[in-house]
């Protein structure tokens, strides 16, 4: 977490007229962002309660008087690369990082519909550290984004148009490959400095919380990079298909049941919309529409009533489902008790209640562990130690394999606390233990540079 250099304005500045001469740049940020509770939820449409970060990403920009993207990043292992801003960019080969710049353009166009056709020049910074679970890719959508938006005298105005576009930007993102949902977006663009990010899918909605005064939140790194391409795009895209593979048994089973088709897009929409159920009717009709324990393809594929073919063709196109099988039912089990969870976490915020909060926690980590298969034994060993150390609660953030676990502590044991997960999880870690106790950051926005 300590190896992303902090830049100052006045060095942004003289690299950015170095690469681009004679122009003078505005500064677009994005923050990062923890998810505190509330995991794999968001592309079900179901809540979450993240919080945004101070460490951010900071894009320098200017605009050009061609349609050609100019990209520059101040991290050596992301070469230069340039595009063409007009019309439909296609995707580089997976794993790119221009493309994450290009998803941007995509969402600002669909954001403002007939945006002129412009370039830019970019220059990237970050004092966010990639692949650590924080949102560093998102977060490079949104300050791309932005830029391209107010290069065109069409920056979100209010907060109607905030959430229009993190709305536009969720499903803009999907141009890289990964299938996840619309929380990062939405707190990039709509947290507030302090409180916690309560968010709603369908339609987007945002309330915030606040965050207890007498309690830090420490982020600690698993050395494990959460990658999200190449071999591993499939095993981060696996648990986003399940879910929808398991809606599309529970809307056969809702046919039976009521004998007509019953609008069912996604597994949230059982708690909303016209069903309206309470948890434990979800959790019954789980019971009833998917069977408990492992099933493999042809399994899946005849309680859809298809070939294993076209159940894979149909549900998991650019996924692969292991031989020895998936257990959907601990799938649906996590999303009915995690939206449980979330409104539980909410309400512990609201009555300043931490040790709640806590426990709400380390029972999400568990279920990511046990139920969604998402962590891995580097994150488990510092949840673990984090709880013999003193946290209130301690569990995985963002979508797992690897990045980085939140840590719930009393203000007053945090510096005790650092040194005892540096002295347990970092004892050979060269240079300084990658810890850091998050502090909130107001949202993305666009201004001019100072100093």
């Amino acid at each position: 977490m300590n190896d992303t250099a902090v830049h100052s304005e006045e060095t942004l500045r003289g690299a950015f007229q170095r690469l681009f001469p004679g122009e003078t740049p505005r500064l677009a940020r994005a923050p990062g962002r923890v998810n505190l509770i509330g995991e794999h939820t968001d592309y079900n449409g179901l809540p979450v309660l993240p919080m945004t970060l101070a460490h951010e990403v900071r894009l320098l920009f200017s605009p050009r008087a061609d349609t050609r993207v100019l990209l520059r990043n101040l991290r050596p292992e992301y070469p230069p690369v340039e595009f063409d801003g007009a019309g439909k960019p296609s995707p580089s080969p997976a794993g790119s990082w221009e493309n994450y710049v290009k998803a941007a353009l995509l969402g600002a166009r669909q954001y403002a519909p007939g945006l002129p056709d412009a370039g830019l020049n970019l220059l990237v910074d970050a004092t966010l550290p990639a692949g650590a679970g924080l949102s560093s890719s998102t977060a490079l959508v949104v300050a791309a984004a932005l830029a391209f938006l107010d290069a065109a005298g069409r920056a979100p105005a209010t907060i109607r148009d905030r959430l229009r576009l993190a709305s536009a930007l969720a499903e803009a993102e999907h141009f890289v490959g990964t299938r996840g949902g619309g929380m990062d977006h939405a707190v990039l663009l709509l947290g507030s400095a302090g409180h916690a990010c309560k968010i709603d899918f369908f339609p987007l909605r945002v309330e915030h919380a606040p965050l207890p005064d007498d309690c830090a939140v420490v982020v600690c790194d698993s050395l494990v990079k959460a990658e999200k391409s190449g071999a591993a795009r499939g095993k981060y895209n696996l648990n986003p298909r399940l879910c929808a593979l398991a809606c599309a048994l529970v809307r056969r089973q809702l046919r039976e049941d009521f004998g007509e088709e019953v609008p069912l897009e996604r597994l949230g929409d059982l708690w909303s919309g016209p069903l309206c159920l309470t948890t434990r009717e979800a959790e019954n009709l789980f019971m009833s529409a998917i069977p408990e324990g492992r099933l493999t393809l042809p399994e899946i594929a005849r309680l859809l009533g298809l070939s294993p073919e076209d159940a894979a063709r149909k549900h998991l196109p650019d996924v692969t489902v292991p031989p020895e099988g998936v257990d959907l039912h601990a799938r649906v089990t996590h999303q009915a008790a995690e939206y449980r969870r979330v409104e539980h976490a909410r309400d512990a915020l609201i009555a300043n209640d931490p040790e709640a909060f806590g426990r709400l926690m380390v029972a999400s980590h568990d279920s990511c562990r046990d139920n969604l298969g998402v962590s891995c034994p580097e994150l488990d060993r510092l949840v673990d130690t984090a709880l013999k150390a003193g946290a209130l609660g301690a569990r995985l953030t963002g979508a797992g394999f690897g990045g980085a676990t939140v840590n719930l502590v009393w203000r007053e044991k945090t510096f005790s606390f650092i040194e005892q997960m540096a002295r347990v999880c970092y004892s050979g870690h060269p240079g300084p233990p990658p810890v850091f106790i998050a502090e909130t950051a107001p949202p993305a926005g666009v201004g001019e540079l100072h100093g």
